[in-house]
């Protein structure tokens, strides 16, 4: 980073003060430097910070802040934080033995209900979640009128794309109406058109993140097997073989990626590599390969030597930094609430062998 860059940087988000300053100087001496511990120890520090990111949301009750910034502190209630928080929390609350998380789950799903409907993918399969792992009867009719904003919607990267053809083809699968998957396949066909020669897919940001790319794989994967797409599996194989092959034997991994997969950032996304780890845990659920399990662990373990869970201060302890170093990055001196849900869906995918959210069928490896 050039240093006028670096000066406005720290600016912006008060690097001098004592906060972020700590944080920077361990940084400096080098990221991935904590104690790495057993997985079930690192889901239940990331759940406990996801619990103060939840408590922080007084103004919206339930809800869960997107994240925690040095800038500003803790972040305004976020729907896709929130929705998805719900498929993670109900597991969690089984393997950690934790009831109070099932009732935080109950808490986020009565927060979306209390909100008008928009056209969010999280959102949705938070819905979906109150509605199959709840038994909540009115969850259903209302991830449909949020699916509805999606159905003919023309969205701005191939990673929402994905995502949406993710949301809607559950609703189909849920709903058994054959216009929720004609709508996921439209959405699945404006992701597989954007795909280049090498596999990579294009993103407004330009380069594309990691963690852009994560989504679009994780949306492809999962909707290849509610849709019983091999064109879908296929693309997303093709990306996340890539990403593998690029994947430091530490657990390493750029922050953003050109077409020819060609690493353009000295950052690492950790939602991203937290997100790539569930989409090489899926691929290994689905076709039984011991390579991607390698990747996985390797990210996890990565992810792991981040996580600093000692300290006073209760809104870093436990986190997750957005980016690694610190300053790296459109994420920088920030902590996201989806890449730490992505974290403990994968340590507990790992643990256990689930798939989050769950699965009902599985595609045939093409």
């Amino acid at each position: 980073m050039k240093p006028a860059a670096w000066f406005d940087l720290s600016i912006r988000h008060k690097a001098w003060r004592p906060r972020p300053m700590r944080w920077v100087m361990q940084d400096l001496a080098g990221v991935a430097r904590q104690p790495e511990q057993a997985h079930r120890t690192h889901l239940r520090a990331t759940l406990e910070w996801l619990c103060r990111a939840q408590d922080a949301c007084r103004a919206a009750p339930g809800s869960v802040a997107g994240g925690w910034a040095f800038e500003s502190g803790w972040q305004p209630a976020s729907a896709e934080a929130t929705g998805a928080l719900i498929e993670t929390c109900l597991p969690a609350a089984d393997y950690l033995a934790w009831p109070e998380l099932g009732n935080r789950a109950r808490a986020m799903l009565d927060a979306l209900l209390a909100q008008p409907d928009t056209a969010s993918a999280g959102r949705i399969h938070g819905l979906l979640a109150g509605h199959v792992q709840l038994g909540d009867a009115g969850s259903l009719v209302r991830a449909a009128k949020s699916g509805q904003g999606l159905c003919g919607a023309t969205l701005p990267s191939a990673t929402q794309h994905a995502q949406a053809a993710h949301a809607l083809a559950r609703l189909g699968e849920l709903t058994q109406d054959p216009a929720w998957l004609d709508a996921a396949r439209r959405h699945l066909d404006a992701v597989l058109v954007q795909q280049t020669p090498c596999g990579w897919f294009p993103d407004p940001a330009v380069p594309s993140p990691t963690f852009a790319l994560a989504g679009v794989i994780r949306g492809l994967l999962e909707s290849a097997v509610l849709l019983d797409e091999t064109r879908a599996l296929r693309a997303a194989r093709r990306a996340a073989q890539a990403l593998f092959d690029h994947l430091h034997g530490d657990g390493w991994l750029a922050g953003a990626f050109d077409d020819g997969w060609m690493p353009a950032a000295t950052h690492v996304s950790v939602p991203g590599v937290a997100n790539m780890a569930t989409c090489w845990l899926r691929l290994a659920q689905l076709e039984q390969g011991a390579h991607w399990r390698d990747a996985a662990w390797r990210a996890l373990a990565w992810i792991k030597r981040n996580q600093r869970t000692e300290g006073d201060d209760l809104a870093l302890r436990d986190a997750l930094p957005s980016t690694a170093p610190i300053w790296g990055g459109a994420a920088a001196f920030s902590f996201d609430a989806l890449g730490a849900k992505y974290f403990a869906d994968a340590l507990m995918m790992d643990m256990v062998g689930i798939a989050i959210p769950p699965v009902a069928q599985k595609v045939e490896s093409a």
